[in-house]
């Protein structure tokens, strides 16, 4: 696989909001913010993909403040992935370095359209991150196998 350059990738990207391009790849910021409860329940059977118990959260001034736990993460730019390539959404080594456990969820097929999201999981008390901070940067590289695209459940998902 070759990883494409930021100035590639951006040109799959819609902005507004601002992208921040990078060598190889281009940096995001998030739009919805929600925590999983650890009393939830998750179902996946079929076309039932569900949590229960989440509560979206605002920012508080200027700051989302995430205490220790699970949280679904919307980025807030809408991506399409052309044929022949995959796209890979990893957060900033920042956050990683400042507390910030990220799962390794942020794989986008060839075709896919959306406006995707992420898991993370916060170990410490709390991760207080302005609102309009990169969250998550996200690299393409080229596919072997361009002949299929992406028709799964979350085509086209949009913010809530």
């Amino acid at each position: 696989m070759v990883c494409l350059s930021g100035e590639e990738v951006a040109r799959f990207v819609t902005a507004p909001p601002e992208i921040k391009i990078n060598p190889n790849g281009v940096d995001l910021r998030v739009s919805e913010i929600w925590k999983i409860s650890e009393d939830s329940v998750s179902t996946l059977h079929g076309k039932i993909r569900e949590t229960t118990e989440q509560v979206r959260i605002e920012p508080n001034g200027d700051f989302y403040e995430l205490a220790r736990g699970v949280y679904r993460i919307r980025v807030a730019n809408e991506v399409s992935v052309p044929a022949g390539v995959v796209g890979f959404c990893n957060p900033r080594s920042t956050l990683n370095r400042l507390g910030m456990i990220k799962s390794q969820t942020g794989i986008w097929d060839s075709g896919y359209k959306g406006f995707g999201t992420q898991t993370v999981f916060i170990p410490i008390k709390l991760f207080r991150i302005h609102k309009d901070e990169f969250w998550f940067q996200l690299r393409m590289h080229t596919a072997n196998d361009s002949n299929h695209s992406y028709d799964g459940h979350w085509q086209n998902e949009k913010p809530q």
